[in-house]
């Protein structure tokens, strides 16, 4: 009870998960999981540790106990990867967000993968197809993980709760729910640890436009943190993303995007367009055109890989 009493306690994830701090594997820092290390009760923190409130010892560490219990029980599975090609795998909801960074009438859902040491096995820039049931229909929605190939147990997408098809279906997910999910395919951008480069088609990439409209920013936030990681950063020139939306609202992690921006030692950049801006909007007007994108993204060569997401008529 000593860490209890000083107010603080250890960082969990929603899968009771304890964090570390971490900064050693690309320019953004922050908290990652200790793979396999659980935590229950008054050893951790949140809302415990900002204050002690009576009584509720006992309440965290049965639900927190149990959830620690519960992933803990998934280390142990056959595969080292969660997704399949051709079979649908269960994965829970573990956590969503929406709101304020993240962009109006946008979610971020993130799933449990069947093991807490399974990585996803899908490439950089492939995307998921999640299935499930709602209101007597079975529903397939098909999305760009956010998280990269090799986060550990859990894999992140970007929804949209107030426009298209499945809006219903997506607005009315919650933690705990389960849906079905199995790998697909798209664009398949190659690492290679040991040459410290990213490869398209076995052709070193060096330069990287996005243009994206949309949740069509979900794959570009995916290539973003996998350019800036160590060791790909150093062998990375530049990242132009040229992201469109109707109003300044849709503009989904456009908070995250300008700290991007400003950590990436110069070689991130980014480029709002806005159908209606409002007043005081100092970017791009309009639709993305030929003269956005002759003034923002990068000469044509070699070693440049242009990436493009977003609704239909992109």
């Amino acid at each position: 009870p000593t860490i209890h009493y000083t107010m603080g306690g250890a960082l969990i994830t929603p899968s009771a998960e304890v964090l570390s701090e971490h900064t050693s594997s690309g320019v953004f820092g922050g908290r990652r999981p200790v793979h396999g290390l659980f935590g229950a009760g008054e050893v951790t923190g949140g809302v415990h540790g900002e204050n002690r409130l009576g009584g509720n010892s006992l309440l965290e560490c049965v639900v927190y106990g149990r959830i620690a219990g519960d992933r803990a029980a998934t280390i142990l599975q056959k595969s080292s990867v969660a997704l399949s090609f051709t079979q649908w795998s269960t994965v829970v909801i573990r956590e969503i967000r929406e709101g304020g960074e993240f962009g109006h009438g946008s979610k971020i859902l993130r799933f449990n993968l069947p093991g807490a040491l399974q990585a996803s096995g899908l490439k950089l820039g492939q995307f998921v197809a999640i299935r499930g049931e709602w209101d007597g229909q079975q529903l397939i929605g098909y999305y760009s993980p956010i998280t990269l190939p090799d986060d550990l147990g859990v894999i992140g997408i970007l929804a949209r709760a107030d426009k298209g098809t499945l809006k219903d279906w997506v607005g009315a997910f919650r933690p705990g729910d389960a849906v079905e999910m199995k790998a697909f395919g798209g664009l398949v951008i190659d690492r290679s640890p040991s040459h410290g480069m990213l490869f398209y088609r076995g052709i070193p990439i060096r330069q990287i436009a996005m243009i994206a409209g949309g949740t069509g920013v979900a794959p570009m936030i995916q290539i973003i943190r996998a350019a800036l990681k160590v060791p790909y950063v150093d062998a990375i020139n530049s990242l132009r993303l040229v992201y469109a939306a109707e109003e300044v609202e849709e503009l989904s992690y456009k908070a995250i995007l300008a700290n991007y921006e400003r950590i990436s030692r110069k070689k991130f950049a980014c480029h709002f367009v806005l159908n209606s801006p409002p007043p005081g909007w100092t970017d791009g007007v309009g639709f993305i055109d030929k003269g956005v994108l002759s003034t923002f993204v990068q000469r044509p060569a070699n070693d440049l890989l242009i990436v493009i997401c977003g609704p239909p008529v992109m």
